[in-house]
């Protein structure tokens, strides 16, 4: 009689949890190679687990018994989560010492082992305190608040539905059709290349002062596959910030600013737009501050009983205390920048979390900006530890609403809260190893500011950190961008994405505005989630493939 039993078994306590720590281990490296090419290559990082549960699926279908594959998926997914959120950190600051300081990140380069373990250094202390905070805060968020925490919400209802498997499916196709496209784009030992490129669809016209660029069409599904997960989130103001540029700031560069360079002028404007932004932060930061102080006194909030639920977490936080103290002395941070930067990062990983349990979305540059400037102002930084303090903010971030989204799947999925949080302890370590060999790997191959890896979230960052640089140029230059900016927020379109349609070659902003079209005229996006999530993926890991070639 042949035996049709699954390959493991519930009671068999040593091979199943072999066989989960195996998957955690895959999902993991998986997340992280994906996210810091994703991160790197487009403007946006999306959550990474929806992809990981429907990979999963099938894996667990075939070696577990139906009725343990929703705690397998559930701790599975709350691992190997965390190496795309800690990929997505790095990738939108890191890379901005490259644009700092191009002969200090290549002698970073040329030292591979170095490269990792600072990266590594950097995952391991900031992602600890990520979740050192997410301990302190899954009660009060998850139990008294009953915050949603829609991303852990939206995990649980995939592995409930019935019709999983046909999920799981969907995205399979996706992902083996993007692999036969890029093996015909790309070519391989055994046959050429038989698809291009891209197209180009008009070549470069100029009326006076009015002058469009070549239209080109990147034949790239990542591009389409990101932006029709973010639909008009992304693509209009993309395509805003192609239009701002085409139409209004390269008119007046030639009509008003033409002793100006080029560059000078765009990385001016756009210094403008990021100082708005700030400001507006800012203020905003404040009156939240004032309304949360005065609602808490005028309820007479007694401080004392509030904390006393912390205080089995100090023992916890002594030894990471000392941990993150010995590597940022490592890194030269004075006494005084160490004790801001873990306290200013504490308090707002809080404040990511709040907003990440209430809509499902972690603003983890602004908070990162938040805690940024001030140090460079107080404390005598150099780049690379500006550079430290913005990935630093990010990664603790991210990792503490990660773990959170984590913490209410295995609540929904009834699994033991202590078990899940030693699955993400092991993901954070596993994530830890890889990201400094996915990003040197991926640097080394493609280079940074090339098409493959524009890295706008970094150039980004590059421009506030260097903005006092561009103001020196001409106050009316960046004004014009502060001005732009106030217009921007007014009509409700993000400015920080519409520098992404300022600043990336406009072939980029195009594949992703027609992703984002494809979302807007589909009545059942969501449907089709799973097929596009196989294309990110299959496109991300071929290019990490390529990069190891």
């Amino acid at each position: 009689m042949v035996n049709t039993q699954p390959l493991f078994y519930p009671g068999n306590g040593i091979t199943m949890s072999a066989f989960i720590i195996s998957l955690s281990v895959v999902l993991s490296i998986l997340a992280t190679c994906v996210m810091s090419y994703v991160s790197m290559a487009t403007a946006i990082g999306p959550w990474i687990a929806p992809t990981l549960v429907l990979i999963a699926l099938p894996l667990v279908r075939i070696f577990a018994r139906e009725k343990n594959s929703t705690a397998i998926l559930a701790l599975s997914t709350s691992a190997g989560s965390i190496g795309g959120i800690v990929a997505t950190a790095i990738g939108f600051s890191f890379p901005a010492l490259y644009f700092l300081d191009h002969n200090l990140f290549a002698a970073w380069m040329a030292q591979p082992i170095f490269f990792a373990s600072m990266l590594a250094g950097l995952t391991l202390t900031a992602g600890w305190l990520g979740i050192w905070v997410a301990n302190c805060l899954e009660h009060e968020l998850i139990d008294v608040q009953k915050l949603t925490f829609p991303i852990g919400q939206m995990i649980y209802k995939m592995i409930a539905a019935q019709h999983q498997v046909q999920k799981a499916y969907e995205l399979l196709i996706g992902f083996l059709m993007t692999l036969i496209f890029c093996l015909l784009q790309d070519g391989s030992r055994w046959c050429t290349s038989l698809i291009p490129k891209g197209i180009t669809v008009m070549r470069s016209v100029q009326w006076g002062l009015f002058f469009v660029p070549a239209l080109r069409i990147d034949l790239w599904p990542i591009l389409w596959a990101v932006g029709f997960v973010t639909g008009h989130v992304i693509a209009l103001p993309l395509a805003a910030g192609a239009l701002i540029k085409i139409g209004i700031l390269d008119v007046a560069h030639r009509a008003l600013y033409p002793m100006l360079n080029a560059t000078e002028f765009l990385f001016a404007v756009c210094s403008g737009i990021v100082l708005t932004g700030v400001v507006a932060s800012f203020l905003s930061l404040a009156r939240s501050v004032h309304n949360f102080c005065t609602s808490r006194s005028s309820q007479g909030y007694d401080w004392k009983i509030a904390l006393q639920p912390y205080r089995k977490h100090v023992r916890e936080f002594l030894s990471l205390f000392c941990i993150t103290i010995l590597f940022l002395t490592y890194a030269n941070f004075s006494a005084g920048a160490q004790v801001f930067l873990i306290l200013a990062t504490i308090i707002f990983t809080y404040q990511i979390t709040l907003i990440a349990g209430r809509i499902g979305l972690a603003p983890l540059g602004r908070f990162a900006t938040f805690v940024m400037i001030p140090a460079m102002f107080f404390f005598n930084l150099d780049l690379v530890q500006i550079v430290f303090v913005a990935t630093f903010v990010e990664i603790c971030g991210g990792v503490a609403a990660d773990v959170l989204f984590g913490r209410k799947l295995a609540q929904l999925c009834q699994v033991s809260s202590t078990r899940v949080k030693a699955y993400q302890y092991g993901g954070l370590i596993i994530a830890s190893a890889a990201v400094g060999a996915s990003f040197w790997i991926l640097i080394n191959k493609f280079g940074l500011g090339s098409a493959e890896l524009f890295a706008y979230k970094a150039q980004s960052r590059q421009l506030l950190i260097d903005a006092r640089k561009y103001m020196s140029i001409d106050y009316t230059v960046v004004l014009l961008g502060m001005l732009l900016g106030f217009v921007l927020s007014r009509l409700k379109i993000n400015p920080a994405l519409v520098l992404g349609g300022i600043l990336m070659p406009l072939n980029l902003t195009i594949g992703l505005v027609i992703g984002g079209l494809l979302a807007w005229m589909n009545k059942n996006k969501e449907a089709w989630y799973p097929f596009w999530s196989g294309v990110f993926a299959s496109n991300s890991l071929w290019m990490s493939l390529q990069a190891l070639w």
